[in-house]
């Protein structure tokens, strides 16, 4: 692959008329018809609104205007591979492929050289005011791209994030149970809420209110910078472990599809970010099958059925609009490991776009989907056409089983035998006029040799395709430790092979009903002091076909009450100025007092220090007594309103301590 640089000064970019063969008059049209006769239109501009697709078959970014559903702009980029995410802010472009992050500016389109990614994982794409988001969810770390960029290294796994009208990200700490947000022109995630052991749920955002829903407790929990606000029951909603919750709601309501039951169900939740009173939930029923995404434009709803690629948009009553099957890729074999993005732009428009990014698919509030193929300004939106009835008892049928019979070899990219999106008729050669030859003599006939006939050649046959491998159960979850409390204690453990499954929860037991988590901790409260308890943890998948598979178990034996850990709020420190308790801040600068209680007698054990998840002095090696006991005023800290723990390492650990907000001195 040639160099950045190069490409750029040997392709388009070698002065402003040559930029000018690639922005057609309809581009220039619309510049002028947005920014004004008067406006600078040097260069191709990218709108601020619509949507950015990158086709790795064309190597080219192209702009797809979400109100006329036509690409308006395009500009050719170095090799990315399938797969590739694509993000905006008003003045910058970012590519996400896997492992690097390339930037290229809207005005004077000069692509900067690709740089490394914070995971080599396919993160999850956001864009927000003044900001886009790159957040690997696996890894837990976030890359904010914007005129402030930052980025934050891994720090455990994280569920779905959401971001507010303010550009402010918010995340879902799955090891430390933390909700945190990363406001636009802040360089670290500040925690405001914990999420109680043991409860799982997702973020989504209604009214521009962030709203936490606990899928454990079925309650809505409003959260903001001061923490948790007002909490509303909602019983009567069925919720699991493995529900999808929408990130934004639906003319107030949010959207929770419950893959057990396929039903979709719509939960008014003006109680918990107004003073209304909720009315009924609304529930309908979805066609059988895997919903792997879901998002929300505000006014509708639109569903990836990855049964068979499927586009399913509803309306804001949940009743189907349109049912659209997502174009495969027609000239590069897509990454196996990608599947179609379902995206929400900035301008709430959702888009969906193929693996190899040569289509995507425009949805509008009202549910109608627009086809929009990534080629080039030439080429016209294909309207999506009247829907057809589904019954929930079979799976989503597509509006292409409208059409007539396919003519015999004519497949997709992947084999299946669908329509081509154009076909070239056949080319005929112009019928030539009869003429009746006048009579001739007759030719004496000429002896004829014979030439042996060759053997014939006997067909190939194809070579049978391997039967599909059905999954078995989970291996058991690596790492499990268990960390003895004060009747209680934590387990963690790393996730398992799934063995060809998709992963549904962990099942978490003890001599009695298993507990159900999809982080990969749990607390287990309520046991007695001194007691041993064994503890087992498997991994619950769903084979291809449906069926639900309980994993391989992984044990392990913990007693509470040995080895117990907290901190306490300390004396005042005034010989102190440093960052954590600068200049001026000397009335709320005051110790933590580390208690440890049960550990290893005489022994080495390393604290560190937290304020809202960052970690905040360099760690302390500290030695217990003769009784394992050990009381030391350490780290002083001054962060009114942060959030504050400590952990230990060593024998019988990890250990984390209980946590609290540092009060004003």
């Amino acid at each position: 692959m040639r160099p950045v640089k190069e490409f750029l000064r040997q392709e388009a970019w070698r002065s402003r008329a040559a930029l000018a063969s690639v922005v057609t008059v309809c581009v220039v049209a619309t510049t002028l018809a947005v920014t004004g006769a008067g406006a600078d239109t040097n260069g191709m501009k990218f709108l601020q609104t619509g949507h950015l697709i990158y086709n790795s078959t064309l190597r080219t970014v192209f702009h797809i205007d979400g109100g006329t559903k036509a690409v308006d702009g395009q500009l050719p980029v170095p090799e990315l591979g399938s797969g590739v995410q694509t993000v905006q802010t008003d003045k910058h472009g970012y590519m996400l492929a896997r492992g690097s992050i390339t930037e290229f500016g809207k005005s004077d389109l000069k692509v900067e050289d690709p740089v490394k990614a914070p995971s080599e994982e396919r993160p999850t794409a956001l864009e927000a005011a003044g900001a886009a988001y790159a957040v690997y969810r696996n890894a837990g770390a976030i890359a904010r791209l914007s005129e402030d960029p930052v980025t934050l290294p891994g720090s455990g796994s994280l569920g779905p994030p959401v971001t507010t009208a303010d550009g402010t990200l918010w995340v879902h700490r799955l090891t430390s149970r933390e909700l945190c947000r990363l406001p636009i022109k802040a360089d670290r995630l500040t925690c405001t809420a914990e999420v109680p052991s043991g409860h799982t749920g997702a973020l989504t955002v209604v009214s521009d209110r962030v709203v936490f829903v606990d899928t454990t407790a079925r309650e809505l929990r409003a959260v903001d910078s001061d923490g948790f606000g007002r909490k509303v029951p909602v019983p009567e909603v069925a919720m699991t472990p493995a529900s999808m919750v929408a990130p934004y709601d639906v003319d107030g309501r949010i959207a929770i599809v419950d893959p057990t039951s396929n039903e979709l169900q719509l939960v008014d939740a003006a109680p918990v970010v107004g003073d209304q009173q909720a009315a009924a939930p609304v529930v309908q029923k979805l066609p059988a099958g895997k919903y792997s995404q879901i998002a929300s434009s505000g006014h509708g709803l639109a569903l990836i059925y990855s049964t068979n690629d499927t586009l399913v948009t509803l309306g804001a009553d949940g009743k189907e609009k349109s049912v659209r099957r997502i174009p495969p890729a027609n000239k590069a074999k897509p990454d196996q490991k990608h599947e179609p993005t379902l995206f929400r732009g900035a301008d709430k428009r959702l888009y969906v776009d193929s693996v190899a990014g040569e289509h995507s698919m425009v949805v509008d509030d009202d549910g109608e989907v627009t086809e929009v193929e990534a080629v080039g300004p030439a080429r016209k939106p294909e309207k999506s056409r009247p829907k057809e009835t589904i019954t929930p008892s079979t799976p989503p049928r597509t509006e292409e089983t409208q059409k007539p019979p396919l003519p015999k070899n004519t497949e997709g990219s992947d084999g299946d035998k669908r329509t081509p999106r154009r076909t070239e008729p056949p080319r005929t050669e112009k019928p030539q006029r009869k003429t009746t030859p006048p009579p001739s003599k007759p030719t004496p006939t000429k002896p004829t040799t014979t030439k042996p006939t060759p053997p014939p050649v006997k067909p190939t046959k194809p070579k049978p395709k391997p039967p599909p491998v059905k999954a078995s159960p989970a291996a058991a979850p690596p790492g499990l430790k268990a960390t003895p409390g004060d009747n209680a204690v934590t387990l963690t453990w790393r996730r398992p092979n799934l063995n060809g499954g998709t992963f549904v929860s962990y099942s978490v037991s003890q001599d009695s009903d298993p507990e159900t988590t999809t982080s990969p901790s749990y607390t287990w409260d309520g046991l007695k002091n001194g007691t041993a308890y064994t503890f087992e943890v498997r991994a619950v998948t769903r084979g291809s076909d449906g069926e639900m598979l309980i994993g391989v178990a992984a044990t392990v034996t913990a007693t509470p009450g040995s080895g117990t850990f907290s901190i306490t709020y300390g004396p005042q420190v005034t010989k102190f100025t440093d960052s954590n308790c600068p200049e001026g801040t000397e009335q709320d600068c005051h110790y933590m007092v580390l208690h440890a209680r049960g550990f290893e007698p005489n022994t080495d054990y390393t604290f560190r220090a937290y304020s809202n998840g960052t970690q905040i002095h360099d760690p302390y090696t500290l030695s217990t007594d003769d009784n394992g006991d050990l009381d030391q005023e350490k780290f002083h800290n001054s962060r009114v309103g942060e959030t504050v723990y400590v952990t230990v390492t060593g024998p019988g650990g990890p250990y984390k301590s209980n946590s609290f907000k540092w009060p004003a001195g």
